[in-house]
């Protein structure tokens, strides 16, 4: 009777294993598509601000100028 015990648990050990690597996979899917969420997000502002940069470099005329290295 001690080996089939000893089965038994490792069966129920095996499954409880295989459902908490379901679990893990689908945390993985959700996590993989909030960064997909938030690398789009952060393409977004990246657009905006280059806008932005552009449009101070045209109202300071620096538009013109090659930009300079400064110095420390």
């Amino acid at each position: 009777m001690s080996a089939l015990g000893d089965a038994i648990k490792t069966i129920q050990g095996v499954v409880q294993l295989q459902f908490r690597a379901e679990r893990l996979e689908s945390s993985a899917d959700r996590i993989a598509g909030d960064v997909k969420a938030l690398a789009s997000d952060l393409y977004s502002v990246d657009k905006r601000v280059v806008r932005i940069e552009t449009m101070i470099e045209m109202t300071t005329g620096r538009g013109s100028q090659p930009p300079r290295l400064e110095e420390n």
